[in-house]
């Protein structure tokens, strides 16, 4: 008998740790609010199974025995896609709130001190109805409900950040008799209902390794400045030894005045 490996304290629940979760029981609270709003014996559901008319759960094994007394919804996702909106999935500026209320601002997405970034993208999922019931009429009814309401209260679901939902739903045929209960063919019936949503994702990338400054030295002196080096001295421009005078205020046409000038000696032949 092969024990689990044990995996320590369990990780947080949510739509940013395991958003796949997240929505199922989005959707598996969405049904059962639903049908927990209808009178007994019109299908309603209840916490307590012994007062329920429905069985609404995830995609679990339900046993014959238990439809035969009930209709069932068993809530299913699909497979899922990421739509790639744009290139590298990098996120344009970020619309925050300013200090004074009623105040916005697009904060740059990239911060170059810390050299994070933010990506984004949306990500196209199905979630489906599997209803199931003794009587094919009674499943086509259930699930006629569920697809029904799914649209007209679509505003409820997009509250918990899903968008499009509710908006291409499909409504499955009837399944052959044997198909879901094998080898009996008088037994349950089941409908899908296809709820096709779309949700977004974001994340943040920094480097760990960005160092900007690792370290200041500081090195301070005092004195009068007498153990300080000698300036180079400069000479002055001259022509012939002659110092030129320029004047001190620079304007645009620099004026420049030469004092006079000996004539060179003859060279003697």
């Amino acid at each position: 008998m092969s024990l689990r490996v044990p995996q320590g304290v369990p990780q947080p629940q949510g739509v940013g740790e395991d958003p796949l979760t997240h929505y199922t029981r989005v959707f598996i609270r969405f049904l059962q609010v639903l049908y927990g709003s209808f009178e007994k014996g019109a299908y309603h559901w209840d916490l307590d199974d012994k007062s329920s008319d429905i069985t609404i759960s995830d995609q679990s094994t339900i046993r014959k025995e238990e439809v035969e007394k009930r209709p069932a919804i068993l809530v299913s996702r699909g497979p899922l896609a990421l739509t790639n909106i744009s290139m590298d999935q990098f996120a344009g500026p970020i619309l925050q709130k300013g200090h004074q209320e009623g105040t916005t601002y697009f904060k740059p997405n990239l911060n170059r001190m810390t050299g994070a970034r933010m990506h984004t993208d949306l990500s196209s999922c199905t979630m489906t109805y599997n209803c199931l019931s003794r009587e094919g009429l009674e499943a086509q009814r259930i699930a006629w409900i569920a697809g029904y309401f799914t649209r007209a209260l679509k505003r409820t679901l997009m509250k918990a950040g899903m968008h499009r939902v509710g908006e291409e739903i499909q409504f499955g045929s009837e399944s052959s008799p044997g198909s879901v209960v094998q080898p009996d063919p008088n037994e349950i019936v089941m409908v899908s209902v296809s709820v096709p949503f779309y949700f977004q994702d974001s994340w943040s990338v920094e480097p760990v390794d960005k160092l900007l400054l690792k370290h200041v030295e500081l090195a301070l002196r005092s004195g009068d400045g007498s153990d300080a080096p000698p300036l180079v001295q400069i000479n002055e421009p001259s022509i012939y030894g002659q110092v030129l005078g320029i004047e001190k205020v620079l304007s645009l046409n620099t004026r420049v005045s030469v004092g006079p000038i000996q004539s060179p000696k003859p060279r003697k032949l």
